[in-house]
């Protein structure tokens, strides 16, 4: 028997029961609440919002497409304010070519090392995605000061998809994906390939908060490598995020495959027929296991807003009603774009769904900053 052979079936496994013994669904449930709007240890983004970013035919995302995902003007009392607090560079494929095992029914070839990189590249290229973002804030942060807590950024990792034996080498050896080893071992590659580009920026106005796991459920080959793929996120003092679909498998026991902050897709926005009463059984399970809950809306805003306008205001009601707007981590599916788009739209009744978003956002915003503040009093025996 191969030695990564003997090392999936006998030494994996092991360490999958003591990261479910250590990580049980009852700790993760903190006593049937929401994953926190803020706490003091990371993860502690309050208002993650997902930027869709490297597959081809994506927004490029410029320092100027970035300035309404960054601050608001509040109509309210006129001045301008830092918005989203959490950024999530995600991205699941390119063309034909998929990063998750979910994606594409078959018919989208895994992406190999090379589209792997292609992915960072993107996500580095200068004067767009991350240093695109960094100059945004930086720019920013000259009109309105420093913002209490960091802007944190989360990078996308692809999933090796199971039995794909042509993704490529790492350190001269070819890697084959039959192999829970091999799988951990690209991940390792692409987390270390991340850091190093991170670390060239060297960016001031931004943090690195960690690594979102790109499918949004744990297919069987998963369980295997997730908790190892954790392990090594977290050596590098990093956290490790995910954002599963509603009756995702494994879903309830994300804390104990490694996660550190698991997100609850409701995925009610889509699907007209689905009652508003989704969104409430959403929350109930949210909290049951203490996630996060996720945002849902995009284009179809401005495209058929008779139909998903009503929609879209069914979240903000049952967030509110069920408790995850004054308490829970939210992040945010725009749709790769919407926000912007809602933002320029000139017509007022579209334009208002800007403004609903943003001074909710504002809002928890200004809730999290005061729970800091709390917290620090508390530091300094005040």
């Amino acid at each position: 028997m191969r030695f990564c052979e003997y090392v999936r079936r006998l030494i994996i496994p092991g360490l999958i029961a003591i990261a479910f013994l250590l990580h049980s669904p009852a700790q993760a449930a903190a006593a049937g609440r929401y994953f926190p709007l803020w706490q003091k240890d990371p993860p502690n983004a309050t208002d993650t919002v997902l930027i869709y970013h490297g597959g081809m035919g994506r927004l490029l995302w410029t320092p100027d497409q970035f300035k309404p995902y960054v601050s608001y003007v509040d109509p309210r009392d006129g001045k301008e304010k830092w918005l989203f607090d959490g950024f999530l560079f995600i991205e699941f494929h390119d063309q034909k070519i998929t990063f998750s095992a979910d994606e594409g029914n078959g018919k989208w070839l895994p992406g190999d090392k090379k589209e792997w990189q292609l992915l960072l590249n993107r996500n580095f290229q200068r004067g767009y995605g991350v240093p695109a973002l960094e100059q945004c804030c930086a720019e920013t942060e000259e009109r309105l000061g420093a913002p209490l807590r960091p802007h944190q950024v989360i990078l996308t990792l692809p999933e090796p998809v199971d039995n794909f034996a042509d993704w490529g080498e790492v350190d001269g050896r070819k890697l084959d994906f039959s192999s829970a080893t091999d799988r951990v071992v690209a991940c390792e590659w692409h987390i270390n390939e991340a850091l190093a580009k991170w670390h060239a920026l060297a960016p001031k106005h931004l943090t690195l908060a960690g690594f979102y796991f790109v499918p949004e459920s744990i297919g069987h080959s998963n369980p295997q490598m997730v908790p190892l793929v954790a392990q090594y996120i977290h050596a590098q003092g990093l956290h490790f995020y995910w954002i599963p679909f509603w009756h995702a498998k494994l879903a309830g026991e994300w804390h104990a495959l490694g996660f550190d902050l698991a997100s609850q897709q409701p995925n009610y926005f889509f699907h007209p027929q689905l009652p508003e009463s989704e969104l409430t059984t959403v929350c109930d399970f949210a909290r049951a296991h203490g996630m996060g809950t996720e945002m849902e809306f995009d284009d179809r805003l401005i495209k058929q807003p008779d139909v998903f306008a009503p929609r879209f205001e069914s979240y903000l009601k049952a967030f509110t009603d069920n408790g995850a707007r004054d308490s829970a981590s939210i992040s945010y599916y725009e749709g790769g774009g919407a926000i912007l788009h809602l933002a320029r739209a000139n017509d007022k009744t579209i334009h208002a769904h800007y403004d609903r978003i943003a001074q909710w956002v504002v809002d928890r915003q200004r809730a999290a900053d005061e729970q800091f503040l709390a917290q620090k009093r508390v530091e300094q025996g005040k």
